[in-house]
């Protein structure tokens, strides 16, 4: 009876009482990158192949009055219902250039210099280099 309740607690540690949240570390994951066209700033990012499984009318409905811009991101993130939340380290390239969904609207990239601090999700990220279409962000 001891070696079952010492096995079930092994296992819920492992896999986590709470089981929404999971920390994955990856070389490189595609992502996107949810922006609000009314501040202009990254609301969500979700990984792209959530997007891709989802028709247009979903994520207009899921996002509204936001744009959409395909990224990538390296190190390590947490992924909470879908809401991938890049962990202290990482960095995330969004290419201001690359829509999903194309409206042929750029992020406006113009305004941001490096160092600059900004919010991506709920985390704060700092720009780390500008190029054109390309903004390397690092994450706090």
């Amino acid at each position: 009876m001891k070696l079952l309740v010492g096995l079930c607690f092994v296992v819920l540690m492992i896999f986590g009482i709470d089981g929404n949240a999971q920390v994955l570390s990856t070389k490189e994951a595609k992502v996107i990158m949810v922006v609000d066209e009314t501040n202009e700033t990254v609301s969500h990012i979700e990984l792209f192949g959530n997007f891709q499984q989802m028709k247009k009318a979903e994520v207009l409905e899921k996002y509204p009055n936001s744009h959409f811009y395909i990224g990538l991101l390296e190190g390590s993130y947490e992924l909470n219902k879908n809401n991938v939340i890049p962990t202290h380290g990482s960095t995330v390239i969004m290419y201001t250039d690359r829509q999903y969904l194309s409206i042929n609207t750029l992020f406006p990239s113009d305004k941001f210099t490096v160092g600059d601090e900004l919010d991506i999700g709920s985390i704060k990220a700092k720009v780390v280099s500008k190029k054109k279409g390309e903004l390397i962000l690092k994450t706090q």
